[in-house]
């Protein structure tokens, strides 16, 4: 059986893909991308890895052919475009004959939850519903590593963690372990259908995943919303959170949390694995904070 990771030359899709290569033989795994280049490496473990480009619909009917599962990750395009992507993918996917689905989308998913990353993934589950496939959808967390990759040693560095979430709480995530439930809904048999909440297994503040920081770094953090941080301090964590986000972007993200919308934790991870997901102060000692 054939299966399909798209962008699999990006962060969690390469991730799913070297799962995979523990679960199936490589043979039968297709990895598209727009970088073939990039991977040289599963390529050369046997894994068939194909060009192909959602901006150019023209690209992906040969870049499906064959397959019988797909893993559609989520683009890191924003509106408009990300939907016409997420469109073309799905259409092509029902046209060479993809029999399930699976679609990395986010928690939260309500008409009244303000974060910009919202609207495409409803439309996108939208789509999902009516495509004519069985499909799965996995409401991913957010990610743990951001915290202890970029925002934790930024506010180490500074002294200050800036946040406008207030005590909202989510369960952070390892993106490893929405990487291994991926590889596993895509591998196993029983998913068709299922909608899972891949999070972290414990609900935390970002204060309090402020002051966890804090105490395995040995080192205070103060936690300021931005009314009481200066513009300088705003601008930095920003910087450190948003990426090629807007700052508008990230305070959207933190409101939702604020508003209760993240505050979903599951076990999903391990029903779906057979392993628990990771919590937030075993990735903070994995980055190296407190070592």
């Amino acid at each position: 059986m054939k299966l399909i990771v798209s962008g699999a030359s990006g962060d969690l899709g390469g991730r799913v893909a070297r799962q995979l290569l523990d679960l199936v033989p490589a043979e039968d795994l297709i990895l598209l991308t727009r970088n073939p280049d990039g991977l040289a490496d599963l390529a050369a473990r046997g894994a068939e890895v194909r060009a192909a480009d959602f901006d150019r619909p023209g690209t992906l009917a040969t870049a499906l052919s064959g397959g019988e599962r797909m893993l559609l990750v989520s683009t890191i395009a924003v509106g408009p475009t990300r939907r016409a992507q997420h469109r073309a993918a799905i259409d092509a996917a029902k046209a060479a004959g993809v029999r399930r689905l699976a679609y990395t989308s986010c928690v939260g998913i309500h008409p009244r939850n303000p974060s910009f990353i919202v609207p495409d993934h409803t439309y996108t589950e939208a789509l999902l519903r009516d495509c004519g496939m069985e499909t799965t959808i996995l409401h991913m967390g957010s990610y743990a590593d951001i915290l202890a990759r970029a925002i934790v040693p930024q506010a180490l560095a500074s002294g200050h963690w800036v946040s406008r979430s207030g005590d909202g709480r989510l369960a952070h995530v390892a993106k490893d372990d929405c990487a291994r439930a991926a590889a596993h809904v895509l591998a196993d048999d029983g998913h068709a259908g299922a909608v899972y909440e891949i999070t972290g297994p414990e609900l935390m503040s970002n204060r309090e995943a402020a002051a966890l920081a804090a105490e395995m770094a040995g080192r205070p953090i103060a936690y300021l919303e931005p009314s009481s941080a200066d513009e300088e301090e705003v601008a930095k964590q920003a910087a450190a959170w948003v990426g090629p986000f807007t700052l508008a972007d990230l305070l959207s993200s933190e409101l939702a949390v604020r508003d209760g919308f993240n505050a979903i934790c599951s076990d999903h991870v391990e029903m779906i694995t057979g392993t628990p997901a990771k919590a937030l102060r075993q990735v903070y000692a994995e980055a190296g904070i407190g070592s």
